[in-house]
């Protein structure tokens, strides 16, 4: 009979251990419950002779040590640290979430010696004498405040009373404080883990504990038939409820992911800027004139695309300009600092000061080769030559960086890779939404080895294989609205590509959505679509404006993003003339890389606008990471006889 059993054992533990590489946790929590109870139990009804039974609990108990090591190694992925130690970090250090799950790790501390202790007996239980095992078990088992019994009823009971989870709903909450995007997973994706260590701490309690019976009843010193089959009872139980309890919450949850405002700002890592598009310029009237007069207002030049320049010093300074609009008068009289070159500053100038003492831009040093004053003059005796402060949309190709691609960016489905990440770059003056890949395995989950940015195309606007309105947008004055809005996949689906569209004058996003199959995890090739927003043409009629009035660059803002615009449009436009003389486009667009920490497949991606009341703020992606509520229900249901068994 022993080595029948033995038998038994080896295929079982083969059973749960091959295939866990590409299991979710929760099915590699399910399928390592079934190898462990049914292998212990197995063992225990059908072995008579002692001696046997020790070897035979000893090499299934060590083997299911590796089992567990798996399930946390998989919820930890590649950050090496604790799930519950890692939601203390990334929390409010007043939230009052904070101490229980402080309490419950150092619960969990205190398990996770007992546990390393049985390791440690397990591997080595020969040497050993019988009373170091007999201590061991009896303060597992003791009943007292630290005793594992102790341990796992107290968290048991703290997560499942009311309230706990809507403390947690609160406490990472994404739209109040940066918790999530800290901890780069989604609040669904925050409790999806939380809810698998929970499920790892009770299967370590209940292993722990089981082992402490079984050396006291291979001492001799009891039968405890009856404490194994109701710690069994005890530890289906709370397995099932966790579940029931947390599964609502997950449900709840939000899916979206996005990046925080990093601690310092780098151009073209964290930030991109559209350049030379729009820019206050100065201009006189009789270069605006087309009868060389200055008889009109400077309000009277709104849009024109010509404008001459006359034995005029200044504007043969000026880099030409062919789209002028909104001109205004400011004073008689200005000192003007020209920034030291628009290929290398993209401004045109510094700051202007006029003789009123209104002041445009930063206040600063100016050499005195670049300061230039100017004057209203006397045309014909009779007319002010005022100079103007307009605005100018820039013009060659080669020159401005105001072009967003317009091609879809997909994943390589031929090798069933699928989306996990995005960002914007830019390249050659063309910004595009950059997506991460990974190969999709069955059960959702992402083969990390495979993960990539995939690289953009390459190509130049001054190409004429390239084509505008097809290949790329270009930002001009009549059209520069961007719509901000989330597009999700229908069920069944997950996202595989992006792309921009231009729906009447704004620039709207697309997501390719490809059909799978949750537990082979191959993709339906040949049937993946390009997903709108389905109410985009409703929408496009009636959509309200962000209004960006009067504001500053971005980056200059000493304060974090708290203001956050979805379903909306906001249109590109420049900077306040008081605070940067009107030389910068705003908004800039965020370019640090979203992605999961734990890579998962994405069922919708958006963009929407982040920033501070006097700042133009960020257009920032967004990601939805895949919710595995669905795929969760009880671990353990009643068989004919009731008995509660592995579902």
């Amino acid at each position: 009979m022993g080595r029948a059993v033995l038998l038994f054992l080896i295929i079982a533990s083969l059973l749960f251990v091959e295939p866990v590489s590409v299991l979710p946790v929760f099915e590699l929590y399910t399928k390592t419950t079934t190898g462990i109870t049914e292998t212990l139990f197995a063992t225990f009804e059908h072995v008579s002779d002692v001696a046997n039974k020790e070897k035979l609990v000893c090499s299934s108990l060590d083997t299911i040590t590796v089992q567990i090591g798996n399930i946390s190694q998989r919820i930890i992925q590649s950050e090496q640290i604790n799930v519950i130690a890692r939601m203390l970090q990334n929390l409010p250090s007043a939230h009052q979430l904070k101490l229980k799950l402080n309490d419950i790790l150092m619960k969990q501390i205190t398990l996770n010696v007992y546990y390393r202790e049985m390791e440690r007996y397990l591997r080595h239980i020969d040497k050993y004498e019988n009373s170091a095992l007999i201590n061991f078990a009896e303060g597992v088992v003791s009943g007292d405040s630290n005793s594992i019994p102790f341990l796992m009823e107290s968290v048991y009971q703290q997560v499942t009373v009311p309230g706990f989870f809507d403390d947690f709903l609160e406490g990472f909450d994404v739209t109040v404080g940066d918790s999530v995007c800290k901890g780069k997973q989604s609040t669904a994706q925050i409790i999806h883990s939380f809810m698998n260590e929970l499920l790892i701490i009770n299967l370590k309690g209940y292993i722990v504990t089981y082992t402490s019976y079984m050396i006291k009843k291979l001492c001799k010193i009891g039968d405890f038939n009856m404490e194994l089959q109701d710690l069994r009872e005890e530890f289906q139980r709370r397995t099932n409820n966790l579940v029931a309890t947390i599964k609502p919450y997950m449900e709840r949850a939000s899916s979206a992911l996005w990046r925080c405002d990093p601690q310092n700002h780098v151009k073209d890592e964290t930030y991109i800027e559209v350049t030379n598009f729009l820019h206050g310029i100065i201009l006189n009237k009789v270069n605006l004139d087309p009868n060389e007069r200055c008889s009109e207002e400077c309000d009277v030049f709104t849009y024109t695309t010509k404008y001459q320049c006359h034995d005029n010093k200044w504007c043969k300074h000026q880099t030409t300009c062919p789209k002028i609009i909104n001109c205004l008068y400011i004073d008689s009289s200005m000192e003007v600092c020209r920034s030291e070159g628009m290929f290398k500053t993209n401004r045109r100038y510094d700051y202007v000061k006029f003789g009123n003492g209104r002041h445009f831009g930063k206040r600063k040093s100016c050499s005195r080769s670049r300061t230039t004053g100017l004057e209203t003059y006397r045309n014909w005796l009779v007319y002010k030559c005022s100079y103007c402060y307009c605005l100018c949309e820039e013009g060659p190709p080669f020159f401005s960086e105001r072009y967003i691609n317009m091609r879809l960016t997909e994943s390589n489905k031929t090798d069933n890779k699928v989306m996990t990440g995005l960002r914007f770059v830019k390249n050659r003056q063309v910004i595009h939404l950059q997506i991460q890949e990974g190969t999709l395995l069955p059960y959702g989950q992402i083969d990390l080895d495979t993960l990539r940015w995939v690289p953009v195309e390459d190509y130049k606007v001054t190409n004429s294989s390239y084509h505008p309105g097809k290949d790329y947008y270009t930002l001009k004055w009549e059209e520069r609205d961007f719509d901000l809005a989330d597009i999700m996949v229908k069920e069944g689906s997950i996202v595989t590509g992006v792309a921009f569209r231009k729906v009447g004058t704004r620039l709207h996003l697309q997501v390719q959505a490809t059909p799978f199959n949750f537990t082979s995890g191959k993709l339906r090739n040949g049937f993946s679509v390009l997903e709108d927003d389905p109410d985009i043409r409703r929408k496009h009629k009636f959509a309200k404006q962000l209004i960006l009035d009067r504001v500053d660059i971005p980056i200059r803002s000493d304060l974090p993003s708290d203001k956050f615009t979805t379903n909306k449009y906001v249109k590109f436009a420049n900077t306040d003339y008081d605070k940067d003389a009107g030389q910068t486009t705003i908004p800039f667009f965020d370019a640090q890389p979203l992605e999961s920490a734990i890579p998962v497949p994405l069922v919708g991606v958006g963009v929407f606008h982040k920033g501070t009341s006097g700042f133009g703020g960020f257009i920032t992606p967004r990601i939805f990471t895949y919710n595995f509520t669905k795929h969760l229900g009880p671990v353990f249901s009643p068989d004919k006889n009731g008995r509660l068994r592995v579902s």
